[in-house]
């Protein structure tokens, strides 16, 4: 039975009692979990794992029969202006930071498409999004606190405990517990939206005449392909979006947070239906267009993941992603086009985002500039969907990895140990380092326990 913690007790309670250990100090967080790392330390305890917004979809924030620490307590914030840097607790999450950095006329640098996450969690699973010409967020992290499994606070920097600093960043959780980080932010701006539908084969040239050429001003983007059962993975929407100078830095209003309604009805119609999914092709690419206006940086990216969640009880979304190096994706996206009709995958959604190489990470998945390609699928929830579900995404994997390209490693844990290792050849170097800074395991979760050392699948 998996076990959490109570503020100020450390009692264990059952796994349906979601205590948070964590206080708004992350002093007091670390002083209150000093004594239990040391227990774990000594065999007297079970091993930690991290938990922040839980959107993980492997268990990764998860541990069988351990302690949950629950970070979300750890939420302060501090903006400085004048350096384009705010310190942010690690339990804080981007649906509580984007108004704080609103009211100054700022925005995040790089974050997730949802505001749902912590960024605890974004920095542990070195989150990425739809800014262009960027790597994922371990480029925009100038510091970060970590307590470590022999129960010291340790600050880590680029320059400074930098070994820490390159593990921690993409590391879930296994090095210990993220505290608080100094994260650099941009002045907000007013964004203007730009429509292109093309062949997806034609994709890498076409979003590269737009956003990566010398004068192009293109600030945020990406891809949609075509999910139309008559047309599958043939054709992708392009949406750009390029600034308004005369309105960077200013106080933009941010307007309420979406509600469902005719957007989730027709999304979640789609789910059951081809005609549905032909239908909200048709919409994305013919009436999106008309419909788009001028909009933040900060309103793009304040949007809950509810919006379009599946509410039945028979089926379940699982997400994947794919990271294919930026003249491959047709050679890939071919390969999905067999794979998925047949394995019967119910393929809800394609979005493609753009990923520059990350110099940070140890654990990195963009090892190389890459288009990460981000596919929404529905599941039964039964142990014959789980079944054809492994069986597809290791499919997916070994065509992904004949790119030359990776997989993400929040989502479900499918993949075998070989290919878990050809996509990931740090993981070794990364179970080295997991040995000399927590010999005891002190820290662990079910991604460690499914491919840490001596795990075979």
């Amino acid at each position: 039975m998996a076990l959490r913690t109570v503020p100020g007790r450390l009692s264990r309670t059952p796994e349906g009692m979601r205590k948070p250990c964590a206080t708004s100090s992350t002093t007091g967080t670390s002083e209150l979990l000093k004594p239990l790392l040391r227990r774990i330390a000594q065999g007297r305890d079970p091993a930690l794992a991290i938990s922040g917004a839980r959107h993980s979809m492997g268990a990764q924030s998860l541990l069988r029969d351990g302690w949950i620490l629950e970070t979300q307590p750890m939420n302060r914030i501090a903006l400085d202006s004048d350096k384009q840097v705010m310190r942010v607790g690690a339990g804080a999450t981007w649906r509580e930071i984007i108004p704080v950095l609103n009211a100054r006329g700022y925005a995040p640098k790089v974050m997730q498409s949802n505001h749902d996450f912590t960024i605890g969690g974004s920095l542990s699973v070195n989150c990425h999004g739809w800014h262009t010409n960027s790597p994922p967020i371990a480029s925009t992290v100038q510091s970060l606190r970590l307590l470590t499994a022999d129960r010291t606070v340790v600050t880590c920097s680029p320059t400074k405990n930098a070994e820490l600093f390159r593990l921690a960043l993409g590391g879930y959780g296994m090095f210990g517990v993220i505290l608080e980080a100094d994260i650099a932010v941009v002045p907000n701006v007013l964004l203007r939206p730009n429509f292109v539908t093309v062949p997806t084969r034609d994709y890498t040239a076409a979003f590269t005449r737009r956003v990566y050429a010398p004068a192009s001003q293109v600030e945020m983007a990406y891809g949609r392909l075509s999910v139309d059962p008559g047309n599958f993975l043939n054709e992708a929407i392009i949406g750009t979006y390029s600034p308004i100078p005369e309105s960077r830095g200013r106080r933009l209003p941010l307007p309420p947070l979406p509600q469902p309604g005719a957007r989730r009805a027709v999304f979640r119609n789609s789910a059951t239906s081809s005609a549905g999914k032909t239908l909200r092709w048709w919409l994305e690419r013919e009436a999106g267009p008309w419909l788009a206006d001028k909009v933040s940086r900060n309103s793009l990216l304040d949007e809950p993941a509810a919006v379009f969640a599946n509410s039945t009880p028979e089926t379940t979304d699982i997400l994947h992603e794919y990271f294919v190096p930026p003249k491959r994706p047709w050679e890939f996206v071919r390969a999905a086009q067999e794979i998925i009709p047949r394995a019967q995958g119910n393929l809800l959604n394609v979005t493609v985002r753009d990923t520059r190489r990350d110099e940070r990470s140890t654990l990195a998945y963009a090892r190389q500039d890459v288009f990460g390609l981000v596919m929404l699928f529905v599941q039964e929830r039964t142990a014959a969907g789980e079944a054809q579900m492994q069986a597809m995404t290791r499919d997916l994997i070994d065509a992904v990895i004949s790119t030359g390209g990776a997989f993400y490693l929040p989502y479900r844990l499918h993949s075998s140990k070989e290919q878990f290792n050809r996509a990931y050849p740090a993981w070794d170097t990364v179970m080295q380092a997991k040995h000399r800074y927590d010999p005891r395991a002190v820290f662990r979760n079910e991604l460690y326990d499914r491919y840490g050392p001596d795990r075979g699948i």
